[in-house]
């Protein structure tokens, strides 16, 4: 009697899996389900996150468009400093074109505008207040100096601005300016020596 070594079809079905080869059909199903489950979760989040309205903006929130604020250059009245001279303005006369009486005159080549003005020493040694150093402008932008030949017929009864001003010192003058008859003053441009800055006073 011969014997077949094939095995039989009902042997080779029987045959027990190798050790360690799971079946895979449960691990994919867990991984698609957790995958599933992250994809919810991240939908969800973005529609929260950008279905919000975004809040209106507050006045606080706005930008602010107002520039700095410019301060006013002083004017009549006000006290304006520049080096070691503090200066008030106190009157502003345009309407004479000549100064002094009978042959002692001066015609103005336009008229003369008479300034009347304080000075104080503020600083910490004395200091002559020096008129040629000072300018008056119009609304053209033109400058004139101080005609201090007129000055001396204005001040002739009050020479402070001739003496030299110790710390503390306060003397009030006139200074004298030729202008055009159809000009305008509009500042004053006050000095303590010839080489300072100066400081506009507003004579509006």
């Amino acid at each position: 009697m011969s014997h077949d070594p094939r095995p039989s079809q009902r042997t080779r079905s029987q045959r027990p899996p190798a050790p360690g080869a799971a079946p895979l059909r449960p691990l994919v199903a867990a991984l698609l389900a957790c995958a599933a489950v992250l994809v919810l979760f991240v939908a969800g989040a973005a529609a929260s996150r950008f279905g919000k309205k975004p809040a209106a903006a507050t006045a606080a929130d706005a930008p602010s468009t107002a520039g700095p604020t410019t301060k006013p250059p002083p004017g009549i009245g006000d006290p304006a400093r520049d080096g070691k001279f503090e200066f008030v303005v106190t009157r502003v006369d345009c309407s004479r074109t000549s100064l002094g009486v009978e042959h002692l005159k001066r015609t103005a080549k336009g008229r003369f505008c008479i300034v009347t003005l304080s000075v104080r020493d503020i600083g910490d040694g004395s200091q002559y207040f020096l008129g040629h150093a000072q300018k008056a402008l119009d609304a053209a932008g033109a400058a004139y100096g101080n005609d201090e030949i007129a000055g001396l017929y204005v001040n002739r009864d009050n020479q402070t601005f001739l003496r030299r001003l110790t710390p503390g010192d306060r003397v009030t003058g006139q200074l004298v300016f030729d202008i055009p008859k159809t000009a305008r003053l509009t500042s004053l441009e006050l000095h303590d020596s010839l080489l300072s800055g100066g400081v506009k006073v507003a004579l509006k």
